[in-house]
């Protein structure tokens, strides 16, 4: 029973936390995701088995970056969790497509959705992150997605063939939608709190292009 206590009390901390993080922005999406979070976050936490995998390091490095610039309270609310956090990576994406580099670089954990450790109907919220210097090659979905970064410099594109926009943490980004986009990761790991508010169980699709061995060779803004 104590365990479950201390679990409950941990997972509620950290969503609070991340609800706090995202008021300090009023851009688009921003309301859409704390409204599913205010909807679903006094569901009942649920036991998972938690689950570490490989990619989670570089979320230990974007933790100690976090706390180096300012964000010790946020990123100690994700340390107190991470015992409790199921990270997986997304795997619907054909290796050959996404890139093994990616692939093998990257992790999520679902806190509210309907594998999250509080359930919810057509809703996530979560954290994901990916290494150094990686492209998160272009694709789509119909989830409508935020991504609010607590690292950076980070480089994104919303249409095929354009130039990076390099971006500093704490800028999110909201796409509608099936709208297109890819983003990179600059000298330090990503790490983001995301949350998708509707269509969460279609599967997003790569969007092919020739220009992604260029931008992954791209040098990034420097970054402390």
């Amino acid at each position: 029973m104590a365990v479950v206590q201390n679990l409950e009390q941990i997972i509620r901390t950290l969503i609070a936390a991340l609800d706090d993080y995202l008021g300090r922005f009023n851009g688009p999406g921003v309301a859409d995701v704390r409204a599913g979070v205010a909807r679903f976050r006094d569901g009942p936490v649920r036991e998972k088995a938690p689950n570490r995998i490989k990619a989670v390091d570089h979320v230990d490095t974007a933790l100690s970056w976090m706390t180096a610039h300012g964000e010790e309270a946020l990123a100690g609310a994700i340390r107190a969790a991470m015992p409790y956090l199921d990270w997986r990576a997304y795997d619907p994406y054909p290796r050959e497509i996404i890139g093994e580099t990616y692939a093998t670089n990257h992790c999520a954990t679902i806190l509210i959705g309907e594998y999250g450790l509080i359930q919810a109907e057509d809703f996530d919220l979560g954290l994901f992150g990916f290494g150094p210097n990686i492209l998160y090659r272009d694709h789509k979905h119909a989830a409508p997605e935020l991504y609010a970064p607590f690292t950076g410099p980070n480089g994104w594109r919303f249409k095929a063939g354009e130039a990076l926009d390099w971006r500093p943490a704490h800028q999110p980004v909201w796409n509608e939608a099936w709208a297109p986009h890819a983003f990179r990761s600059g000298n330090q790991p990503f790490l983001c709190v995301y949350g998708w508010t509707g269509n969460v169980s279609v599967p997003a699709e790569m969007i092919l292009c020739d220009d992604w061995s260029a931008l992954e060779a791209e040098t990034a803004p420097f970054s402390a």
